[in-house]
């Protein structure tokens, strides 16, 4: 019998049967938002990456802390944090714009939508350097120093550039807690095409960190002040760290 099956078998095409073996079941793919180009797919990743470290460089070069002039020294807490906080706002907006133009113009990413592009990239701004500056405003330099473990965290473990569902247990329950998947989700959006409210959704859920910058920046700042004195006079004992 065995004889058999071998000799029809050999006594068909060989071709076909390669053919049949090499792909045994024909498969038609349909695109869904597609993306013709990796470097596409990986721009809403670099785009939240430069604009976090974008706040984050500001909250580094430029004082929170407002030195007051004679006029002004009635001015209470919050007045004196949002009062300052118009600067880092209006360079971060800046900040977000050139990205943008860079990624549309200069290297010419695939964008279904540019305005909302802009947008979403103009909220992520927003939310990353109002939750740096609020740090920076209650912790000083730990504040600082949270902004850059809070990158390394949110580079390895975000799904910027391996699926979410690849990494180790513990990115995958921190995962929806981090900002940049919402603000990668939204200039996601915005490159391939929308999906339902996918877009708004993702903005909503980052503005929730708009809340939790206002608590940092409003209410921990005077119970931190000492300690934030403490650190600054050993620093300038040092006389190493600025």
């Amino acid at each position: 019998e065995g004889y058999e099956i071998l000799s029809k078998l050999l006594a068909h095409d060989p071709e076909e049967i390669g053919s049949f073996m090499a792909s045994p079941v024909e498969i038609e793919t349909e695109a869904v938002y597609e993306v013709d180009t990796y470097g596409s797919s990986m721009a809403p990743f670099y785009t939240v990456l430069a604009l976090w470290v974008g706040g984050l460089i500001l909250v580094a070069i430029i004082h929170t802390k407002v030195e007051m002039e004679p006029s002004f020294k009635n001015a209470k807490p919050h007045q004196q944090f949002f009062g300052r906080y118009i600067t880092f706002f209006l360079i971060a907006q800046i900040q977000a714009l050139i990205t943008v133009l860079g990624d549309l113009y200069f290297i010419g990413i695939e964008c279904a939508h540019p305005f909302l592009f802009w947008l979403a990239a103009s909220c992520s701004s927003f939310v990353f350097g109002f939750l740096m500056y609020a740090l920076t405003a209650a912790f000083g330099n730990i504040g600082e120093a949270l902004g850059i473990v809070l990158l390394v965290i949110q580079v390895a473990g975000s799904g910027g550039t391996f699926p979410i569902e690849v990494l180790p247990n513990a990115y995958q329950i921190i995962y929806r807690f981090l900002l940049f998947p919402y603000s990668m989700d939204a200039l996601r959006e915005c490159i391939a095409g929308m999906y339902r409210y996918d877009y708004i959704k993702n903005l909503a859920f980052l503005s929730i960190y708009i809340v939790v910058s206002l608590i940092i920046g409003l209410f921990l700042q005077k119970p931190f002040e000492k300690l934030n004195h403490m650190i600054e006079r050993s620093k300038e004992k040092s006389g190493v760290m600025l």
